[in-house]
């Protein structure tokens, strides 16, 4: 009898240790030693007393320009608050010219300046004004064919939006507000503020055309919180093992679809950004379905893993109670 109250003990012990069996429980998560095994990580006030390399030290636009006073000089500073500073979109990048060239290559300030601004973007130069070579003379739609050469996908949706009809707002009014700080692309750059509180959409839209603003803003709100939300809860499927090739595939196709839907805010076709919208709270839900399926797995192994445990400590209980009373009463 002790011997087969023995075996019970193992075989529950064993079916509460092995992954992949019911009561099996999740792996401890590895600690941040075990993660960095060769010492800590630099601290943050390390971190910050080492300043970082100015990737734009030898850049004859910048170099230049940041020294210069008035407007001139202020572009710099606008640029660096950018979003095109932080991808290393430098001046030529827009305005053309040369900046590899060297003070020290030149035999005066105006020969350094004649050559950096070769090569530069006709475009962006008004040649009856010299002292503003690279002011810009376009306008209007002819903004978005510019800022197109980079961005032409979102440059089609735009021309053919009413806004792209119109000509205005251009890019540089919505993203950058006449300045060279153009922002990141979010949804905050769709202003609801009314007129009177500095609203820029509010200048031209009124009441009734601003009611479909704030569905496109509300529909852009709700898509990317469902991808976000969608993307947290893949990520702890992964720390369960649930690892599955369609459904990365399909959060993948997510994150380009709301790409789109983004492009797609810029022509204003209302088809469109709801079948992109659409798409996006499909794969949403779904995730969400298998978050929760997996959840509810995992609670039930554990719950199991507390009845094995239970189960171990009254079989061996009453072995001991059976020890105890062989050792009384049988010798």
């Amino acid at each position: 009898m002790m011997s087969r109250l023995l075996i019970a003990c193992t075989f529950v012990l064993s079916v509460c240790s092995v992954p992949g069996t019911v009561g099996a429980g999740l792996k401890p998560a590895r600690t941040a030693s075990e993660e960095t095994p060769h010492g800590a990580a630099p601290s943050a006030s390390e971190q910050a007393a080492t300043p970082a390399p100015d990737p734009y030290k030898d850049n004859a636009c910048v170099s230049c320009h940041r020294d210069l006073v008035g407007k001139l000089g202020a572009v710099v500073e606008e640029w660096g608050q950018s979003i095109h500073f932080r991808n290393n979109v430098a001046c030529d990048g827009c305005h053309g010219g040369d900046p590899s060239i060297k003070r020290e290559q030149c035999s005066s300030d105006e020969a350094f300046k004649n050559r950096s601004h070769q090569q530069r973007s006709r475009e962006l130069s008004l040649v009856n004004r010299p002292d503003e070579q690279f002011t810009s003379a376009i306008r209007g739609r002819s903004v978005s064919y510019f800022c197109g050469k980079c961005h032409s996908l979102i440059k089609e949706k735009h021309l053919g939006s009413p806004h792209g009809d119109l000509g205005n707002p251009t890019c540089l009014y919505c993203h950058g507000q006449g300045s060279h700080a153009i922002k990141e692309a979010s949804v905050d750059i769709i202003d609801l503020r009314s007129h009177t509180q500095g609203g820029r959409c509010a200048v031209c839209h009124r009441a009734a055309t601003m009611e479909s603003v704030s569905q496109i803003h509300a529909i852009l709100v709700n898509a990317e919180t469902q991808l976000k939300t969608a993307t947290e809860e893949y990520g702890k499927l992964e720390t369960y093992g649930y690892k599955n090739l369609a459904m990365k595939k399909m959060y993948g196709h997510s994150r380009e679809t709301l790409s789109q839907l983004r492009q797609s805010f810029h022509s204003f076709n209302m088809r469109e950004i709801n079948e992109a919208a659409s798409t996006i709270k499909t794969s949403a839900d779904l995730t969400k379905d298998t978050y929760d399926m997996i959840q509810a797995l995992e609670v039930a192994k554990g719950q199991q893993a507390f009845i094995g445990i239970l189960a171990v400590l009254f079989l061996l209980s009453f072995a001991g109670l059976l020890l105890s009373y062989r050792k009384r009463f049988l010798h």
